[in-house]
C-alpha cells in the first residue's frame, strides 16, 4: 500500500486517466475532487460497508463517529 501527505492543491493520478486533487482540509475534514471515467464505480466507504461490502485490507480502522483522526493526509 502506499501511503502519501498531500498539500490542498496537488493531486495524484492512478494509472492514465484517474486523477485525484485535495481540494481542502477544514475543520477536521478532507475535500477531494476526482475525475475517473464513468464506467468506474467510485463510493464512499460508509456507502460500500452499508450496502454489504467488505471494507479493504490494509486501511487504518475506521475512527469513532465524531472522532477526529490524526493520521497524515
Amino acid at each position: 500500500m502506499l501511503k502519501l501527505s498531500l498539500t490542498p492543491g496537488e493531486y495524484l493520478t492512478i494509472g492514465d486517466n484517474v486523477v485525484i486533487q485535495l481540494r481542502r482540509c477544514e475543520g477536521g475534514r478532507s475535500y477531494l475532487s476526482i475525475d475517473a471515467p464513468r464506467e468506474i464505480p467510485i463510493l464512499r466507504g460508509t456507502v460500500l460497508e452499508r450496502e454489504g461490502g467488505t471494507r479493504p485490507e490494509g486501511l487504518a480502522p475506521a475512527p469513532p463517529r465524531g472522532h477526529q483522526s490524526d493520521l497524515p493526509i
